[in-house]
């Protein structure tokens, strides 16, 4: 049987931070003081789009070092940059301790992403409590990855009660800051698939999924494959969806590469 895209809290959360490291670090957080540094926002600007140069080249080594030069010099977006490198271990082997010391100095000085991705360490330590604050900071500041987390607590039941409908609003309101938010994308999709907080509704599932997969975001991809291959909420076209879960599968999800067996020796 092919395996159907299930809430899972923490595959969603995974997958929303490990998807876009560039996206993450460098451009999804708008800083809500001046840094005081030795560099006018108009001398980090070229380096930072020299650094993205570099990772699109896999010179992670290179790249470190402009974050350094500007993260010890007090930028707040380079040191928020710089943490996620040791987060996912673009600077070598994973130190979550460097990561969360780089957070904070991003955070100290009010930068949103430092806040909530301090909030995204103790999530991913199971210290669901101590990172809602982070989250909850940040979401104040309009921060729209923080705002689909409060979503992920409440239609998870995670500290608050279980809420659908609370959810799908945080939800909408990550999307009203930023239209794009994959994961935001993805999440309405489900409550629509699942009839979660709104009433099912298979087209409009189809419709926010499809926002989320022009987002290139992994479960979308995965569920809209899935629903092009039962024919929900759109014509049944199994061609479609090996089109859509081929990619994924290629890329060694595990997920994606058990569905695409399915769909290629099952197609009826």
């Amino acid at each position: 049987m092919w395996i159907k895209t299930k809430k899972n809290v923490f595959l969603v959360f995974l997958t929303l931070f490990l998807s876009s490291f560039i996206l993450v670090a460098c451009g999804n957080s708008a800083n809500t003081t001046k840094s005081k540094d030795n560099h006018s926002q108009q001398d980090v600007n070229p380096l930072f789009e020299k650094e993205q140069n570099l990772f699109d080249e896999d010179k992670y080594e290179d790249a470190y070092k402009i974050f350094k030069q500007l993260a010890d010099q007090g930028d707040a977006k380079a040191q928020n940059a710089l943490g996620n490198g040791y987060q996912h271990g673009f600077w070598g082997e994973t130190d979550l301790k460097q990561a969360k010391k780089w957070f904070q100095k991003a955070a100290d000085k009010n930068y949103v992403g430092g806040i909530h991705n301090l909030g995204i360490l103790e999530f991913l330590k199971g210290n669901y409590k101590q990172a809602l604050p982070y989250f909850e900071k940040a979401a104040s500041m309009n921060n729209a990855d923080s705002i689909n987390m409060l979503g992920i607590y409440h239609q998870e039941g995670i500290v608050f009660e279980q809420d659908y409908k609370k959810a799908l609003s945080y939800f909408s309101q990550a999307i009203d800051i930023d239209a794009d938010n994959a994961s935001a994308l993805f999440n309405i999709g489900q409550a629509y698939y699942y009839g979660e907080g709104v009433e099912q509704d298979y087209k409009k599932a189809f419709v926010w999924l499809t926002k989320s997969v022009n987002q290139d975001y992994s479960l979308a991809q995965i569920q809209l494959a899935e629903m092009y291959f039962s024919g929900k909420g759109v014509n049944k076209n199994v061609v479609k969806a090996i089109e859509i879960i081929k990619p994924l599968a290629d890329l060694g999800d595990p997920k994606a590469q058990q569905n695409l067996k399915w769909y290629i020796e099952h197609p009826n």
